[in-house]
């Protein structure tokens, strides 16, 4: 009598969990939108004309990118790709708004001049820059199995982008920093199902790695020939609601 008390005790213990959204790894397709905050690191090469030999002196021209806090707004399509619930295609259109600074220190290197134009070869020069891009991961999502309301899952794929706004802080175009407005990256990540009662909330963590050489050598920038090549990264978080 006391062992059969006792395990109708245990039995009244024992809280179960309610599975939310039981159908929703069933349908072929999902949909939902997404907002993220972003870090852009620049990489940026200097060219040979970058630095100026004159007998032991050297001077030269560093442009110095800093990362500034960015965010994206989008939607996403899943697709469902193999009947054992792993594989899926995951393509994730957004427009994100980037703020990027370069500090340009000549450090007396000698830049062309005009009447109009004076350059102070000892004082540090900022220029910010505003670019509004339009972007559309295509990415691969391999996904493990569903424990209880949550869900773990790795991505992998390429990005192309289209910058469709830029804004330079400065109004001459002499000190602008051009990049090109196409660009390719290889984009990474990882994230979390959480299936809730009327949704799925999924966080993720996505790293891009530019492919390009973004650099746009224009003839009327006087910093752009020191430039070899730039390239964008990024770092994102990034919030899904799905239904």
């Amino acid at each position: 009598m006391a062992f059969s008390y006792t395990a109708k005790a245990q039995q009244k213990g024992k809280t179960s969990t309610i599975l939310n959204l039981p159908n929703f790894d069933k349908k072929k397709f999902h949909y939902g939108f997404q907002l993220g905050f972003v870090s852009s690191p620049v990489g940026l090469d200097p060219s040979e004309n970058a630095f100026q030999i004159n007998g032991t002196d050297t001077t030269a021209v560093y442009i110095t990118p800093q990362t500034t806090a960015s965010f994206l707004l989008g939607f996403l399509m899943n697709i469902k790709l193999s009947d054992d619930n792993h594989w899926h295609l995951r393509i994730s259109p957004n427009v994100s708004f980037y703020s990027r600074r370069f500090t340009i220190d000549s450090l007396g290197y000698n830049l062309p001049s005009s009447d109009d134009i004076i350059i102070d070869p000892n004082r540090d020069l900022v220029q910010l820059q505003s670019n509004t891009s339009l972007e559309i991961p295509i990415m691969f999502k391999y996904q493990s199995k569903r424990r209880k309301n949550h869900r773990l899952y790795l991505l992998g794929g390429l990005t192309p982008s289209f910058t469709v706004a830029t804004k330079q802080e400065s109004t001459r175009e002499e000190f602008w920093i051009t990049l090109k407005e196409y660009n390719l990256s290889f984009t990474w990540g990882f994230g979390m199902h959480i299936y809730n009662r009327m949704f799925c909330l999924s966080p993720e963590i996505r790293i891009s790695h530019g492919l390009l050489n973004v650099a746009d050598p224009v003839d009327t920038s006087l910093y752009m020939h020191t430039v070899d090549a730039i390239r964008l990264h990024k770092i994102s978080f990034i919030i899904n609601f799905e239904g």
